[in-house]
């Protein structure tokens, strides 16, 4: 104990003369005192600021098979660009190695060339394994040393046992086309693909709502099944809210956030609108009269179409979604127009010449009529109509079933109602 006491007063006596002579050289020599201590500020400046981008750096390495020799791209994935970050060539066994500075989270594509990448969501400082096939990267590969990179593949593998499976569906479709019950077959690979679609988005709501501050959540909601999108602001809107909510709070600088919460805010507007006409609009009331002229030029009501399962359409020839929509509902008019399932489209088109041409190209065989006042007449007005393509499934009573039902649940629900 007296030992520990002796060292604790020599180290303070020691302390007190080192700093007397500095006080002493500082006050007797102070013009070589100062130059010294900033070097020594400097010096420790300069370790502050290796230190700090060694923790920025971003360290990305693996292998491939059957992808030897070959030059690898990394792009940052931007609102409106991807610009090209660095390149690295894999050795003969298809090993690589590539570092760059990343100051925030964000997004990232490590790519052979445009059709044959790796989405990458990657943090400063992380250290990046990667393994897979090069002959198809987003098909077969795997991620470590980054959590939301290995969050978005675990989604990806998951999309890709599904897609795999449509893809039987889709070969058994087509080896069915000339047999006597193809008609059945293809029912019922019809409700296969609806399971595969339903499944998918459900994976899609869970992974968010498990990762609401995880920026792969900003990837998996935008993501598509094939063609078709799963969810959108419209059908799940407190799903994109809640997402909206959580990244803007963690990640305010990153642009895609930015351009996702100016998607919201857009929502949030059109939102506020909608509650406007709900006591109008929601399931149960009536539908609202629409009288608008045919192609003949002869007035057509909504109400005449009392006592049918009807689907008010509100759509244009210019808007490319619109007509992908109106080949889409063809093959569904045809099923159920003979069972007492009618279409009334409104086309909010101002040249009824390009109105009609496009009813007789994408085979639109169901009741059109035209108003040309567009998005800003009594009869959108009064349906709340901010965008097209728009869907409101009447009943056979005249009142309103759904607004706005998804693709995959359209068909299900004009079974449900006839």
């Amino acid at each position: 104990m007296l030992v520990g006491i002796q060292i604790l007063i020599r180290g303070k006596r020691l302390h007190h003369h080192i700093f007397s002579d500095l006080c002493h050289i500082s006050h007797t020599n102070s013009m070589y005192f100062k130059p010294f201590l900033i070097l020594i500020l400097i010096g420790i400046s300069f370790l502050q600021g290796c230190k700090s981008i060694s923790e920025e750096k971003v360290i990305i390495s693996g292998q491939f098979a059957n992808l030897a020799e070959t030059k690898l791209y990394i792009y940052r994935l931007l609102p409106a660009s991807k610009p090209l970050i660095d390149s690295v060539s894999t050795d003969a066994e298809g090993k690589f190695s590539v570092s760059f500075e990343v100051e925030k989270a964000g997004y990232y594509t490590l790519a052979k060339d445009a059709n044959n990448g790796i989405t990458l969501v990657i943090a400063p400082g992380e250290k990046i394994i990667l393994t897979g096939d090069g002959k198809s990267l987003r098909n077969a590969y795997s991620v470590q040393g980054s959590k939301d990179s290995e969050l978005f593949a675990q989604y990806i593998r998951f999309t890709n046992v599904n897609l795999k499976k449509v893809d039987s569906l889709s070969r058994v479709f087509s080896e069915s086309r000339t047999a006597p019950d193809f008609q059945s077959v293809k029912n019922r690979l019809d409700s296969a693909y609806l399971q595969l679609f339903n499944d998918q988005k459900e994976k899609v709501i869970s992974f968010v709502n498990a990762n609401p501050n995880s920026l792969a959540s900003l990837l998996v909601i935008s993501e598509n099944f094939g063609p078709n999108p799963l969810l959108t602001e419209k059908t799940h809107p407190e799903l994109f809210l809640k997402l909206d909510s959580a990244l803007i709070a963690a990640y305010p600088e990153n642009s895609l956030v930015n351009t996702f919460h100016l998607r919201i805010l857009g929502l949030k507007a059109e939102m506020a609108d909608i509650k406007k006409y709900d006591s109008l609009l929601k399931p149960g009331m009536p539908a609202p009269e629409i009288a608008l002229p045919n192609a003949r030029g002869k007035e057509v009501r909504l109400s005449s179409l009392k006592g049918k399962l009807t689907l008010l359409y509100f759509w244009s020839s210019w808007n490319a979604v619109c007509r992908q929509t109106n080949m889409n509902l063809s093959p569904v008019y045809s099923r159920y127009k003979g069972r007492g399932f009618e279409i009334f489209a409104v086309s909010v088109d101002s040249d009824a010449d390009l109105w009609q041409k496009a009813c007789l190209i994408d085979r639109a065989y169901w009741i059109n009529v035209i108003d040309i006042n567009g998005l800003v007449s009594e009869f959108s007005k009064t349906y709340g109509i901010k965008s097209i393509p728009n869907l409101i499934l009447v009943g056979k009573d005249g009142k309103i079933i759904a607004r706005q039902p998804e693709y995959g649940m359209l068909e299900e629900l004009i079974k449900d109602n006839l």
